[in-house]
């Protein structure tokens, strides 16, 4: 089947293998099963319209609403959503219940839900599990002594991290999946005290690799396989690799860069391989790791059978149009943010822990059977966060499916404009970036609030901060460093410091959220063009675009080029 995009207008394919997925997660009520239609957008434009709900990384200082403590907040203080600290929103002393809707015939759907949305007070941080210390964290769970990671669970001692899962002393990371003393990397996997890598599995001791698997004890390399005591990818004896080791101080901030631009020269005349992949089998995708049959998938770990899945790892199966996490999530469709041992979650925004028969829900932990439901926990048998008896609830939600199939609305992710943060705060701007006024055009939020400066002592300009992390004193703890991209103030905190010193690592001169951006624009971007492989000629696809000038090599000719 071909279909025009509403939103784009790009023309994609649905196959008959999309229909049947679709007919196998329809839900069924009474015997009777309410088919979901073919998808409206095209693949893309579903992507985008899940993350503009999601505000993964923009966060502000508030007050629980209920118990008046400060706290740290998805929400920023104009949004109108009523926020709650962590244990307060879980306590016995409010329910989600007093907040419920009578379902209203004659309105849309996604204008009540988002009504509901906004007038239940929901959690001001997006954190599950066991949570120590960790009091600013976000998109997180079960952690340990941990600051400002995001899309992260498993992880103790780190900081400043993206998509950190089971690591350990990690940080200013993209990408890093059970590491331990990482530093300044993207896409590294089970690796050991590397700093400033890219695209590198089972490596350690090692500084400014680049695709590099199984190397110890190298410095500025790119493309090598299971080696050792290289230096610009000459081999080196141990007591030459030591020596040249001790005429480089990386501590210095001058130096450290130096190094980042030597390794982009390096890789400047590497030969990719068209996809970065590990250990999978009939895949489409990029960053796969111990997947089978996926089709157009990126950043995903233990999943199989799934279509349109971004990053969703640590356990899938039977999943199609998820953005973000998984932990053993199955049979579920068009949802952002969802999973850990959850099954069959539909048009779902944020739903987590032991979900079932979740439809069309925002934000709701160990729920099952509900509809419509909002900032929830632990329920079941419920729309619009009003309780229902099973038999209640079984005979009202196929009227409001077919409510929805009158106005357009089943089958349908959220609208964009029923987002609850302004569009520049959601991952979209990231992924689909608009203009104030291209977002406004489309009559998405916007909001230009801003975060109150850090109160310090004294501010550093760039040129005022140490270049050597051994020139640094404690008193830096009392300053803000002033970002030479964005002029934002950044303050040092206290465990970084002493991370940095024990690592021989020079302070940062950019602002955490400019070092996320810098690092996320070293990856590909999440899109495909068929390319002439550099060796052998044969057509494949890529993530490596003509315009980065990258020569690519298809599988064979790769393998051939570095064993």
């Amino acid at each position: 089947m071909q279909k025009q995009c509403v939103h784009c207008t790009v023309g994609f394919e649905v196959t008959d293998e999309d229909l049947q997925f679709y007919d196998k997660v329809s839900p069924v009520f009474n015997g009777v099963k309410y088919s979901i239609p073919a998808p409206t957008h095209c693949p893309d434009c579903r992507q985008q319209r899940r993350i503009a709900h999601e505000n993964e990384r923009n966060l502000y200082p508030s007050i629980c609403k209920l118990c008046a403590k400060k706290i740290l907040s998805q929400y920023s203080p104009n949004s109108g959503v009523i926020d709650y600290c962590r244990e307060c929103f879980y306590s016995d002393k409010w329910d989600p219940r007093d907040y419920g809707m009578d379902f209203d015939f004659s309105r849309p759907f996604f204008d009540q839900i988002r009504e509901l949305k906004l007038r239940t007070p929901g959690i001001g941080l997006n954190v599950q599990g066991n949570i120590q210390n960790c009091d600013y964290i976000h998109y997180a769970g079960t952690s340990k002594n941990c600051y400002l990671i995001m899309h992260a669970d498993f992880c103790d001692d780190c900081y400043y991290g993206y998509g950190f899962k089971h690591n350990t002393s990690c940080m200013d990371g993209f990408y890093n999946l059970g590491c331990e003393l990482c530093f300044d990397c993207v896409d590294v996997n089970k690796c050991y005290d590397l700093k400033g890598c890219q695209d590198c599995h089972g490596c350690h001791s090692s500084f400014f690799l680049r695709d590099c698997i199984g190397c110890k004890n190298c410095f500025l390399c790119v493309g090598l396989r299971q080696k050792e005591f290289c230096y610009e990818n000459q081999q080196l004896t141990r007591e030459q690799y030591e020596a040249k080791m001790t005429e480089i101080d990386l501590g210095s901030y001058a130096v450290y860069q130096w190094c980042k631009g030597r390794l982009k020269e390096l890789e400047s005349v590497h030969n990719f391989k068209h996809f970065q992949n590990t250990n999978v089998t009939n895949c489409t995708g990029d960053h796969l790791t111990n997947c089978k049959d996926l089709y157009y998938c990126f950043d995903c770990e233990d999943v199989e059978t799934g279509r349109y899945l971004f990053q969703v790892v640590t356990g899938a199966k039977d999943c199609y149009d998820i953005y973000q996490y998984g932990l053993n999530l199955q049979m579920s469709y068009e949802c952002a943010t969802v999973g850990e041992d959850s099954y069959h979650m539909l048009f779902t925004e944020n739903g987590h822990v032991s979900g079932v028969d979740v439809y069309y829900s925002w934000y709701v932990e160990r729920c099952k059977y509900i509809f419509g439901c909002a900032n929830m926990h632990g329920k079941q048998y419920c729309i619009l966060n009003k309780q229902y008896t099973e038999e209640e609830y079984n005979a009202l939600v196929p009227k409001i499916i077919e409510h929805m199939k009158s106005t357009g609305e089943f089958g349908e992710f959220f609208p964009m404009n029923k987002a609850v943060v302004g569009y520049n705060e959601s991952t979209a701007q990231i992924y689909y970036p608009l203009t104030k006024e291209q977002a406004l055009a489309k009559g998405l939020l916007w909001n230009d609030y801003q975060v109150p400066p850090p109160k310090v002592e004294k501010v550093l300009e760039g040129a005022q901060v140490p270049d050597n992390i051994k020139e640094v004193g404690d008193d830096i703890l009392n300053f803000a460093i002033k970002c030479e991209i964005t002029g934002k103030l950044f303050k040092i905190i206290p465990q970084e410091l002493k991370f940095l010193r024990r690592q021989g690592l020079p302070l940062p001169r950019r602002h955490q959220e400019q070092r996320h951006l810098d690092r996320f624009a070293l990856r590909n971007p999440r899109r495909f063009a068929q390319r002439a492989c550099g060796g052998c000629g044969v057509g494949v696809w890529t993530t490596h675009l003509e315009e980065t000038g990258r020569k690519v090599l298809c599988e064979g000719c790769f393998e051939k080029a570095v064993y």
